[in-house]
């Protein structure tokens, strides 16, 4: 394991794996406060390539223990009967294909289990483990690739594609998470989640108490160059945790989405947005993109908020880019793009000194009108506006890799930058 420093404070996290709201940029040179913060993804997030290549490299390339198979001709035909005779260590290779109705608790710890050959698909078909879901993470550190999770459904209407127990250590990279009632559900504890390349769409049950993610209050949280979009009435990324790393990402309404929030962390804690692109629709269920502390901010002992370098366009009429609760201690924006009628910010006021606002710039909806478009989402602005996003200085040295589309990362060339998450045309 190793340490990162998380960029809003100086203390370290150990993990698993500005001027108001005005219409134009603020003065160009602003220095970044966090310049060598190892919060960023671009030494960890390096490879540009998505996660459904059936050539993809996966953990499970170079096992160092037993290797359990499983698909049509191999030594297990399912999932399930791997994980009957898994131990500590073991390394799942699960051949690509379709698996129906099977469902698995994963009770040992240190798996890594990897779909192989291209992504293998688990469709849960009215079945569920443990009465949580398609798979329960219930053994410690599990890393989960290349696996797609299908139709979650629950009793209590709380079904997820992974629920993760207490004290689980969970990462995912290049998976997707398609129309179940949460993506991934997990308990409290002191749980280090970590979400890589990939996608969740659909997911919610429809009542505003399922989500894309629901993270529940947990040491931590990261998630890089993932997809999400289309949940229904709950949010797409909904994390309780102590820190939430939110990285060059996608989070989207299209024109129909119902999803309420894009982003809430309900009880604050330590909270850095870089690189994302994040876009509300016409009839989602609530008129704010990212929301702060809605829920109170009692639970972890510091509460901040920095968002740096992101794209959010709204076409809902009216509405909040930002709410945060009036307690937090501190929310930093810096090279932000903002775009639509909706306000910059509710519950903390513009006025409040905790609240710095240097070199974003507000725009209209139209001038990012690819944005809407969840199947071919292009973020890029119009060429009218282009010249008034030009910053004279390099705001955030880190920031070194964009997302110029969902799942795919891009090596930021040059020595200027320019508001927003987008650095070039994709």
């Amino acid at each position: 394991m190793r340490t990162l420093y998380f960029p809003v404070l100086s203390f370290a996290f150990v993990l698993a794996a500005c001027g108001g709201n005005g219409g134009g940029a603020t003065a160009a040179g602003t220095s970044a406060s966090s310049a060598g913060s190892a919060s960023s993804a671009a030494a960890s997030s390096a490879s540009s390539a998505t996660s459904s290549a059936g050539g993809t490299a996966t953990a499970c390339d170079s096992p160092s223990g037993r290797v359990l198979e499983v698909g049509p001709g191999k030594t297990y035909a399912t999932p399930s009967a791997a994980a009957a005779v898994s131990l500590n260590g073991d390394t799942i290779r699960i051949a690509a294909g379709n698996y129906t109705g099977d469902v698995v608790t994963w009770s040992r710890s240190n798996l890594t289990i990897c779909g192989v050959g291209g992504q293998a698909h688990l469709y849960a078909n009215g079945n569920n483990a443990a009465g949580k879901g398609i798979w329960v993470a219930a053994g410690n550190n599990l890393v989960v690739e290349n696996i797609v999770f299908h139709d979650a459904k629950v009793a209590d209407k709380n079904g997820a594609g992974i629920r993760v127990e207490p004290n689980v250590n969970l990462t995912v990279r290049g998976c997707g998470f398609y129309d179940n009632e949460n993506g991934i559900l997990t308990a409290a504890g002191s749980n280090n989640i970590v979400i890589e390349r990939s996608t969740f769409a659909r997911n919610g049950y429809g009542d505003g108490y399922s989500h894309g993610i629901y993270i529940g209050q947990v040491n931590s949280l990261t998630v890089r160059q993932s997809f999400f979009h289309s949940t229904k009435i709950g949010h797409n990324l909904k994390s309780r945790a102590k820190a939430s790393v939110i990285e060059n990402s996608y989070f989207m309404d299209g024109t129909s989405g119902t999803a309420s929030y894009q982003l809430e962390f309900p009880n604050g804690g330590e909270v850095f947005l870089r690189g994302n692109l994040v876009q509300k629709g016409p009839s989602a269920d609530n008129p704010n993109l990212v929301s702060f502390g809605a829920e109170g901010i009692s639970v972890w002992p510091s509460n901040a908020m920095e968002l740096r370098h992101n794209t959010l366009v709204s076409t809902y009429s009216g509405g909040n880019f930002l709410y945060a609760n009036p307690g937090i201690s501190s929310l930093k924006l810096t090279a932000n793009l903002f775009a639509g009628t909706a306000n910059l910010l509710s519950g903390l006021s513009v006025l409040s000194p905790v609240f710095t606002n240097t070199s974003s710039y507000t725009t209209t909806a139209a001038n990012l009108s690819g944005a809407t478009n969840v199947s071919s989402p292009n973020f890029w602005p119009a060429a009218g506006v282009l010249a008034s996003l030009a910053l004279g200085s390099v705001p955030d040295a880190a920031y070194v890799q964009d997302a110029p589309l969902p799942l795919v990362l891009r090596v930021i060339s040059g020595s200027t930058r320019l508001i927003g998450a987008l650095q070039a045309a994709p």
